[in-house]
């Protein structure tokens, strides 16, 4: 017998056996309640879930009460013909189902009329959670009036490249997140009434929008628990920008990035639990930077939580110096935690040694940047002069990252182990250089175990970093 034949017959055998697996499993598939397979198709791309009605009759308009549609028209303009159809088609043959997820991202051009019906056909069917990408329009960008007003949207993300047209009246009364992206607000009046709207929203992102011709907007919502803001670096607003009022009675959590082309200042944040701040430095505006970097930081006077970041506290320290604001400084109270999230820290900073003097329940330190010292060593033992009282009593944990080893950083760390006195713990995590130099890292370690150390059961924790 031809050897060739006895080795076909086992893979055609097996061949047959895994189509029959095949076969069995599409069944069992088909059989399965309609509730379950619309399930199924809910987790799939919306091309990939309308796509299915071509497996049998029975899948043939499954996918018409799908819950999520995502569409996302690309740049190609040979393209958007057919991307203009399918959406038109898609929405036309879909059924009244509720949708749950709508996402729209595309070229507006002229079809202004045909994308506001479309976001017009999502809030008509109980849409939840709402996604805009619109660019490419001639300003400005008029939505449908209903969004504004729609009871079952619960998210809702703005990326409108542009000014949008805000209708008079604005009541989310379920939307519980906010995301708004490179808008610009030209309408005090309408743009002030779009952010009073807002009865129970928790989560509020504002990254590069612009408010031009407007002098002052409110933020008032009651039951906000997040407020991030990142500023636009090319800025639109005139010279003295706009000033931001935020009310946080419930507010937790606090992001600003930026370069303070706006003001911005918070109002009853009793509840303020985490704030960070991170500064771009303009040598040009420095002095605005720097007031407008003190008069958020005032905000904060009940933060728990504290990161200052890129410039944060060297505008800081200009406002302190320069700007003659140190009188004015606020007791942080409940401050527990404070970090320097900067490539350099001066521990003679006029601003570091102020907020430390004012923070007398601090209990962690971390410096993720190196931590250094400008004055000259031999006024090095006035620096911490008087002793910030969290020193003699809270602070029991000080961590510095990053750590060289040079003479001034050395000088910085002996200050710190000296004064602290309540210290429990000092962690230091070694530079990547160390990694190949073994000798110098251990000369370094050696060093640090011979300082002296002002609280008597403070251990000193080596560690390398390695990342």
């Amino acid at each position: 017998m031809d050897e060739s034949g006895l080795t076909q017959q086992p893979k055609k055998q097996k061949l047959n056996e895994e189509l029959d697996i095949v076969d069995r499993n599409i069944k069992c598939l088909h059989n399965l309640p309609e509730e379950i397979l619309r399930y199924i198709l809910s987790l799939l791309p919306t091309r990939d879930a309308i796509r299915t009605s071509i497996l049998c009759k029975r899948w043939e308009y499954l996918w018409t009460s799908i819950p999520n549609l995502d569409f996302f028209g690309g740049m190609d303009h040979d393209k958007r013909i057919l991307f203009m159809n399918y959406v038109e088609r898609v929405l036309l043959l879909r059924d009244s189902t509720d949708i749950k997820r709508f996402s729209l991202s595309c070229q507006v051009l002229n079809d202004a009329s045909h994308v506001s019906a479309w976001i017009y056909t999502a809030v008509r069917c109980n849409v939840r959670k709402l996604y805009l990408s619109l660019y490419h329009f001639e300003e400005p960008l008029s939505l449908p009036h209903c969004l504004f007003k729609c009871v079952t949207l619960t998210e809702l993300e703005l990326e409108i490249y542009g000014i949008p047209k805000l209708p008079p009246t604005v009541c989310f009364t379920n939307l519980k997140s906010l995301i708004i992206r490179y808008v610009t607000f030209s309408n005090e009046y309408l743009t002030q009434k779009l952010f009073s709207g807002l009865p129970v929203l928790e989560e509020l992102e504002l990254e590069y929008c612009n408010w031009v011709n407007i002098k002052v907007v409110s933020i008032s919502a009651p039951k906000l628990l997040y407020i991030g803001i990142t500023e636009d670096t090319e800025n639109q607003n005139d010279e003295k920008g706009c000033q931001v009022m935020i009310s946080g009675v419930s507010l937790n959590i606090f992001y600003y990035l930026g370069e303070f082309y706006n003001e911005y200042r918070v109002y009853n944040s009793s509840s303020l639990v985490n704030a960070t701040i991170v500064v771009g430095w303009s040598l040009q505006r420095q002095r605005q930077v720097a007031q407008r970097m003190y008069i958020l930081l005032t905000g904060f006077y009940r933060v728990k939580e504290l990161i200052l970041a890129d410039c944060a506290l060297k505008a800081l320290t200009y406002a302190v110096e320069v700007a003659e604001l140190l009188p004015h400084m606020p007791i942080f109270k409940n401050l527990e935690y404070l970090a320097f999230d900067e490539s350099l820290v001066n521990l003679d900073s006029v601003a570091l040694l102020k907020i430390l003097q004012k923070s007398p329940c601090l209990k962690t330190m971390e410096f993720y940047g190196e931590i250094n010292l400008s004055l000259d060593c031999e006024r090095n033992d006035r620096i911490l002069d008087p002793v910030p009282p969290c020193f003699l009593s809270q602070l029991n944990c000080i961590k510095v990252c990053n750590y060289e080893g040079d003479e001034k950083e050395l000088s910085a760390v002996k200050i710190l182990l000296k004064n602290a006195v309540a210290l429990d713990k000092m962690v230091i995590t070694c530079s990547h250089h160390f990694v190949e130099d073994l000798e110098n890292l251990k000369k370094v370690h050696e060093q640090l175990l011979k300082l002296r150390r002002g609280s008597k059961h403070c251990e000193l924790v080596f560690d390398l970093y390695l990342s």
